[in-house]
């Protein structure tokens, strides 16, 4: 009976002590990094009962500007539940890698906050109208904040994953862009190369990035019909791929999804065969021709942000070796789109036409 109450108390008074661990931590919801006078300014969004409230440090390393911040704090900065990391484009062009070392190595941090990139605004700017204006507890820009324009797309990088990139063969970092325009806008895709920030991608090369990426649930497809518009969804996307490598590299993408249409302005009869042949054709010539732009930008910058070389290294690691070099001059790559068009016949009850 005495070893089933001390163990007993053992776990109660070990539950009391991790409880007042907790109430000593200031937890970190978001940070930013600038560099002002070849120095960094590290900013934290914190948040209490009542408000939000932005800490800012400065030094000549991560470690020092946070160390700054670190005296200004009553308790100790905990970064185990950030959700959010802001950098800005300065910072990126000179080489992300002294800026994310830090939040890495920390034995508190998860590692699977986002990576953000700045655009056109200090990432302290961004920081300040997000602290103001969202919810932070619940924040999650990539998935929360939608972007104006319908083409733009988000992709989820986290510090995991985008420092994954950075070292693996075969495929270069990206990251979604943000800026200030009113409110907080997403902006299209930052392209790296290693380490380093080299541009940003159009609405069209985002998109297409994304899709190939295929981490969402849903995808957008904005095709011209009779010089009208046909808006589809694309839902459920699956991807096959596979290559050959001989003189050159052959790399086949097999995608298929089930597809609706969301708005059309064109008279195509949605009863019609004929018709629903036609936007077959519309959305598989539209989407292909996103996806051939997408390859034609990564073989024309020679920056593998899609990892198609990652592929290659992952399945042939041989014929990876022969090729790691020059595989984007010799690439060519096709696309097989099989859309599965779903057609609400009556919307009352949602019976639904597959048109295979």
């Amino acid at each position: 009976m005495k070893k089933i109450i001390f163990v007993f108390l053992i776990i109660l008074l070990t539950g009391c002590y991790n409880y007042s661990e907790l109430n000593d931590l200031t937890i970190v919801k978001c940070a930013s990094v600038d560099i002002e006078d070849d120095k960094y300014v590290v900013s934290y969004i914190i948040s209490n009962s009542k408000e939000n409230i932005i800490l800012e440090g400065k030094g000549n390393t991560i470690s020092d500007a946070i160390s700054e911040m670190n005296l200004m704090s009553p308790k100790e900065l905990y970064i185990g539940h950030m959700l959010v990391y802001i950098i800005s484009e300065d910072v990126a062009v000179k080489g992300v890698n002294d800026v994310t070392d830090y939040f890495f190595r920390n034995s508190s941090s998860k590692k699977t906050f986002q990576i953000i990139i700045s655009k056109g605004k200090k990432a302290k700017e961004i920081l300040q109208v997000i602290s103001s204006n969202y919810d932070i507890p619940t924040l999650n820009i990539a998935k929360n904040l939608t972007s104006e324009n319908s083409l733009s797309s988000t992709i989820n990088t986290t510090l995991l994953s985008f420092t994954k990139s950075i070292n693996d063969p075969g495929i270069e970092p990206i990251a979604n862009g943000i800026t200030i325009e009113k409110n907080i806008k997403i902006e299209p895709i930052a392209i790296f190369k290693d380490d380093k920030f080299i541009k940003w991608a159009d609405e069209y090369l985002s998109q297409g990035i994304t899709i190939l990426y295929n981490q969402g649930n849903s995808y957008k497809i904005d095709a011209n019909c009779e010089d009208k518009k046909v808006i589809f969804n694309l839902n459920n996307l699956k991807i096959e791929r596979d290559f050959n490598i001989d003189d050159k590299v052959l790399f086949n993408i097999k995608i298929k999804a089930n597809t609706e249409i969301s708005e059309m302005t064109c008279n195509y009869d949605l009863k019609n065969n004929d018709d629903l042949n036609k936007l077959e054709s519309i959305l598989i010539n539209s989407l292909k021709s996103i996806l051939d732009k997408t390859i034609y930008e990564i073989k024309e910058s020679k920056i593998d942000s899609i990892g198609i070389g990652n592929y290659i290294y992952k399945h042939d690691y041989l014929n990876y070796l022969r090729v790691k070099d020059d595989y984007l001059d010799n690439l060519e790559v096709n696309f097989e789109i099989i859309p599965n068009l779903l057609i609400y016949e009556n919307s009352n009850e949602g019976t639904i036409k597959n048109n295979e």
